[in-house]
């Protein structure tokens, strides 16, 4: 099933956002990119909350997650265990996290196609929406901080949580998954349970087919929207294309304004 928020599989957010000064970004953003490269954060590396087994297809590729066990579980004595131990370690430092999931790339066959480029910090993901600080790397992209802080100027979000930059290699699969944590039922019995996840999802154009997969009845809802809300319970992932290509998922909390807006303000939980 989609449980979708308010009976709606996503909600557009185009109408209430300023897409026409986003387009204008798109020099700063890419340019960003470039700069900003010492920053980003390689590898889907975590072990995801959910079972495969309602995906809408079987990955014949190899994640990181899946190359790290494989890696761990090779004899102390195989030379790629031996070569690549020593950047094994410190996970929570990115950069070292880097060397180690470009390294696993090679040595297993890892497939990865993503970057990911923070504006405000990671936190836990667990709790995308509290607040959080900017980076290092939000420096290069300065104009763009400014139009996510208007989205609290203009009574969108209370405060922001998170802001990511998801930046997709030409051909890149988009891992279709599901979000949140144990304590919001996605763990073992992939159950849906009540929480309070925010957000806008944002891309400069529709080429990338984005869509939330339905399990039971076999359907994919396409976003046909370059913003969106949805359920981050729900199954969502998107299509390949033969280009670059990134989407801005802003986190944060909604003002009660803006919920009444969007006709939500009679749900507690999504």
């Amino acid at each position: 099933m989609i449980k979708g928020i308010n009976n709606q599989p996503y909600i557009d957010m185009s109408p209430y956002i300023n897409l026409e000064k986003f387009e204008q970004l798109q020099p700063e953003i890419i340019r960003g990119f470039a700069e900003a490269r010492m920053f980003a954060k390689e590898g889907t590396w975590m072990t995801p909350g959910f079972t495969f087994k309602d995906m809408s297809y079987r990955h014949n590729w190899k994640p990181i997650f899946e190359a790290i066990e494989e890696f761990k579980a090779l004899p102390d004595t195989d030379p790629i265990k031996i070569a690549g131990m020593d950047l094994y370690k410190d996970f929570k430092d990115y950069k070292q996290r880097n060397k180690f999931t470009r390294y696993l790339k090679m040595a297993t066959g890892a497939y990865d196609p993503y970057i990911y480029y923070f504006l405000w910090e990671e936190g836990s993901w667990d709790d995308r929406t509290a607040p959080r600080k900017l980076t290092e790397e939000a420096e290069h992209f300065p104009n763009v901080v400014k139009w996510v802080e208007d989205l609290i100027t203009n009574n969108i979000f209370e405060h922001i949580g998170r802001v990511i930059f998801f930046h997709c290699e030409h051909g890149g699969i988009p891992f279709e998954h599901r979000d949140l944590g144990g304590h919001n039922g996605v763990w073992e019995k992939d159950k849906y349970s009540p929480h309070r996840n925010e957000f806008i999802h944002i891309r400069p154009n529709t080429k990338k087919a984005f869509y939330v997969w339905d399990p039971q009845t076999k359907d994919k809802t396409y976003l046909n929207t370059r913003a969106a809300w949805w359920n981050d319970q729900d199954w969502h992932g998107g299509e390949p294309i033969m280009e670059q290509s990134y989407s801005l998922r802003v986190d944060g909390k909604f003002t009660e304004e803006f919920r009444k807006t969007l006709g939500i303000d009679h749900l507690d939980s999504y």
